[in-house]
């Protein structure tokens, strides 16, 4: 140790930095459980991690109150990632609120207070999430946005999708296939987006966003499954509430078999797999074109079978037809041969009788006939103009009269005229 100068004492950096390690484990001698989330994540290639716990500030402008630096060595490294994961599909990531189990340790060659981690208590980051999970469903359920989607109608036959994921994923794989295999007409609007990670949830919202403005039938949120960290993005708040704004309905497919996201309750359809959620759309297509099939095929039945009805209607007619007119035709036969015997057996007393009625009209017409009549006697006076005198009032003195008698005529002029009084 440096002697003191003056009232202070002067140490060098190196004994300064042995006199904090000391006294840290002086005043913290066993490990400590420490609270807080999970930022700047590295994953080093030698097999450690390291990362910042931090606390979030309250302060408005301010983002972190406080913060430790952690080292998980990758001695320790297996047993906190085995207990992470056997107690619910946690893994280390950004963003994660964790309660480790950490001894403080002050490292002089980099001038480092660090927390050396040595284990985890998975039930704090659980409940956490559970309790974030809560919350936001209840939020979510109390403004009527976890049936807002369902509200919107599924258009038949859904054949334009609008499909988010990462572009070349096993999970894009898995739903594509499926697609193609059932050699149905399908359209799909692929949109890339980040499924894990930070930052990821705004990026998915953002692609449904973009491919809601194409106006696809229905669109196809998926990916491949994995952790409860790795899912994060799909428990996301604004996630949910886009799914919720859009007016095309979502369907999802996560791959989680265990629980529903917060994304799965905020979505018109929540299936399990990539596959399944293609599946669920190739059922829908499938079951309408049989339906048209089945259409088609019932109205060619019934076309058949009106034609027949009335093919037996027609023929039923044309053979009543026939009936009729040979009917009517033996009834006319039987008449006309009918009159023809008859004729044939009295024709002469038929032109007898017809024979007296013609000689008794002719005795008429000859005892009608004038010329009869004027050799009995009888004249016709007439004037110049050929009209009939018949009184003595029709003639004045001095007329020309002509007189047919039974020989000839006589032409005379009327000297006085003395009507009858």
């Amino acid at each position: 140790m440096v002697e003191p100068s003056g009232e202070l004492p002067v140490l060098s950096v190196e004994d300064l930095s042995h006199l904090l390690k000391d006294g840290l484990t002086t005043l913290f001698p066993e490990d400590l459980w420490v609270e807080g989330q999970i930022s700047g994540f590295h994953d080093a290639r030698s097999g450690h991690a390291y990362f910042d716990l931090v606390e979030p500030s309250d302060v408005p402008g301010r983002a972190v109150a406080a913060k430790l630096s952690v080292a998980l060595f990758k001695g320790a490294r297996p047993g906190v990632d085995q207990t992470l994961a056997s107690a619910g599909g946690l893994a280390l990531g950004n963003d994660l609120q964790l309660r480790i189990r950490a001894r403080l340790d002050f490292y002089p060659p980099s001038g480092r207070l660090q927390l050396i981690m040595h284990g985890v208590d998975p039930t704090f980051t659980l409940g956490l999430l559970a309790a974030e999970r809560d919350r936001l469903l209840h939020a979510l359920a109390d403004e009527g946005l976890l049936r807002a989607n369902r509200a919107n109608l599924i258009p038949v036959p859904p054949l334009r999708i609008g499909l988010v994921t990462s572009v070349g994923s096993a999970a894009h794989a898995d739903f594509t296939d499926e697609l193609v295999r059932s050699g149905l007409p399908f359209e799909v609007l692929e949109h890339d987006a980040r499924v894990q990670g930070h930052g990821s949830a705004v990026d998915l919202a953002e692609a449904l966003s973009v491919v809601a403005t194409h106006q696809p039938d229905v669109i196809a949120l998926i990916r491949g499954g994995g952790s409860a960290t790795d899912l994060a993005a799909f428990d996301a708040e604004v996630l949910a509430r886009t799914i919720a704004a859009l007016d095309v309905a979502v369907v999802t497919g996560i791959g989680h078999e265990i629980d529903r996201s917060v994304a799965d309750e905020a979505a018109h359809t929540a299936l399990k797999t990539p596959t399944a959620c293609a599946a669920a759309l190739v059922e829908q297509v499938q079951a309408f074109s049989d339906a048209v099939d089945g259409l088609r095929m019932t109205i060619a039945d019934r076309a058949r079978a009106a034609v027949d009805r009335a093919s037996d209607r027609l023929d039923e007619v044309a053979h009543r037809t026939n009936r009729s007119a040979s009917a009517g035709l033996t009834r006319h036969a039987d008449q006309i041969e009918t009159a023809t015997a008859r004729f044939v057996r009295s024709p002469g007393t038929f032109l007898d009788r017809q024979g007296g009625q013609l000689d008794g009209l002719a005795a008429r017409v000859r005892a009608l006939d004038p010329i009869r009549i004027l050799a009995r006697g009888w004249s016709i006076t007439r004037r110049t103009d050929g009209s009939l005198v018949r009184t003595a009032d029709d003639v004045s003195t001095g007329d020309t009269l002509v007189t047919t008698l039974a020989g000839g005529q006589v032409a005379s002029t009327v000297d006085d005229n003395n009507p009858a009084s």
